[in-house]
């Protein structure tokens, strides 16, 4: 068994069998390669979706879990994989008519741990092909379905993904993959596509679903300093920045909170020592990805931001985002 598609699906029933067609309309045999499904406790039509294609097709197979996350879902795919490659996929993804052959013969003529496809987004269809340039993902450090991994690599270094996570597991498991220097190749032909779905978790803005997220950053942040404390000198710029950004990101949230709401996180966060948290001297990440401004305000926003592990930075970005409210509620 060459190559291994685990694929988490939860109420993705608009989605799921558009995906697994594109995944059998290949060019290579279908028992050189196997599609796991790992049905995460869905509400709507999607396991009877998984189980009809499953009866038609030997290589696909379905694996009913209840509902524990996207992070529990992938380990348990990899935990029944027999390819020699694994390819984490979403439930919503496509690959192009006929590209495994390609994709094989990378796989065997290049002995690499990581292979790195090329991607482009889109919301519809009709987006598809009208520009296979443009717009391309070029989240590549971030998102696993961009990778194509050799399992002995995982397995060898033990990679899971972390239980619990619900925002930017991909990203953090990225990162454990690089902290083991894996070999790598970059293909130059576009074989992915990603849907930008509203509504996904990227996308989810709900009160309970945001407090969620800045649990999970907050959680990974606390992962990544662990990291970076080992002081073993493995990527120590890219392991602080990481560290930083992931921090940030949760402490902008908490600045949005309501005081009862931040202190008993923010509290955690002293607790592990990273409230108030000295910069690393490895860091050189210096602006937000909140905005785009160039102008004084934003170098303004810029300086408070990447100051949020301070007392006084927090306490401005507080500032900065009750001014930022009240004119919002003029305009």
């Amino acid at each position: 068994m060459l190559l291994s598609f685990i694929i988490p699906v939860y109420n993705t029933e608009d989605y799921v069998a558009e995906c697994l067609d594109s995944l059998l309309n290949q060019n290579i045999p279908q028992d050189e390669y196997e599609i796991i499904c790992v049905n995460d406790g869905s509400k709507d039509a999607s396991l009877e979706i998984l189980n009809q294609y499953a009866y038609t097709h030997p290589n696909i197979s379905v694996i009913n879990q209840e509902n524990s996350g996207v992070s529990v879902a992938r380990n348990t795919g990899l935990e029944h994989a027999h390819g020699d490659y694994i390819w984490f996929f979403d439930a919503d993804d496509l690959i192009k008519e006929n590209c495994l052959f390609e994709i094989k013969e990378i796989l065997l003529n290049n002995e690499c741990d990581r292979i790195i496809i090329k991607s482009k987004n889109f919301r519809s269809n009709s987006e598809l092909f009208s520009d296979e340039t443009n717009p391309t993902c070029s989240w590549k450090d971030s998102v696993v379905w961009r990778s194509i991994f050799k399992k002995n690599f995982l397995n060898d270094n033990n990679l899971r993904f972390h239980p619990g996570l619900i925002f930017g597991e991909d990203a953090l498991y990225i990162f454990e993959c690089l902290y083991c220097t894996p070999k790598a190749f970059e293909t130059n032909s576009l074989v992915h596509y990603h849907r930008i779905v509203e509504g996904s978790a990227s996308n989810n803005m709900t009160p309970e679903f945001r407090k969620k997220r800045i649990q999970s950053t907050l959680t990974e942040a606390k992962i990544v300093q662990k990291y970076y404390e080992r002081n073993d000198n493995i990527y120590p710029t890219e392991t602080a920045n990481r560290l930083m950004i992931y921090l940030w990101g949760g402490l902008y949230e908490l600045t949005k909170m309501q005081r009862k709401q931040f202190k008993p996180i923010l509290d955690d966060l002293k607790s592990c020592g990273l409230y108030p948290y000295k910069t690393p001297l490895a860091c050189t990440a210096t602006k937000s990805c909140q905005h785009n401004r160039t102008d004084l305000l934003g170098k303004i926003f810029d300086f408070v931001y990447v100051h949020q592990h301070r007392t006084w930075g927090f306490l401005s970005m507080r500032i900065i985002n009750f001014l930022l409210k009240l004119i919002n509620k003029s305009l």
